[in-house]
């Protein structure tokens, strides 16, 4: 009886092992890199701080990260959360003429919602609603602000 070569065929099993080991570790780098924080600090590597100014009047506020910033015709509005996780909502004229005012924030299922009462914020479909014992009081359009320095 004659033995057949079954070299070529581990070769070729080797090599497509190979090339699916090497695939696999890419589609599982790809995943990693899409996943969002690869760290333990729960920041997104690619997150931007919350301004100094404003972190500074943030309780716990040192290493906060800028959540989302907006502005009116007179007005700045920035979210940012601290590293223990709370959000914050910093209201503020956009001259500076008055300080302004960090309050706790809430993100809703299609907003943002801060209370410093009697008044009450609610971000929702690109306006800022403003309520004063639950009465409306006023209402602006919002603009997002890329650099709320």
């Amino acid at each position: 009886m004659k033995r057949k070569n079954s070299g070529g065929n581990c070769l070729g099993a080797l090599v497509l092992g190979i090339v699916v080991l090497f695939g696999a570790k890419s589609c599982i780098g790809a995943i990693q890199s899409h996943s969002g924080p690869s760290d333990d600090s729960g920041k997104s590597p690619s997150a931007a701080s919350c301004p100094t100014r404003i972190a500074d009047e943030l309780p716990s506020g040192d290493g906060a990260e800028l959540v989302k910033a907006f502005r009116t015709s007179n007005k700045q509005i920035t979210l940012c959360r601290t590293t223990a996780g709370e959000l914050y909502y910093f209201g503020e004229f956009s001259d500076h003429r008055e300080a302004g005012i960090a309050m706790h924030a809430k993100q809703t299922s299609d907003g943002y919602e801060a209370t410093n009462s009697p008044y009450r914020y609610v971000i929702h479909d690109g306006v800022v609603t403003i309520y004063r014992s639950g009465t409306r009081i006023g209402q602006e359009e919002l603009e997002d602000e890329p650099s709320p320095e």
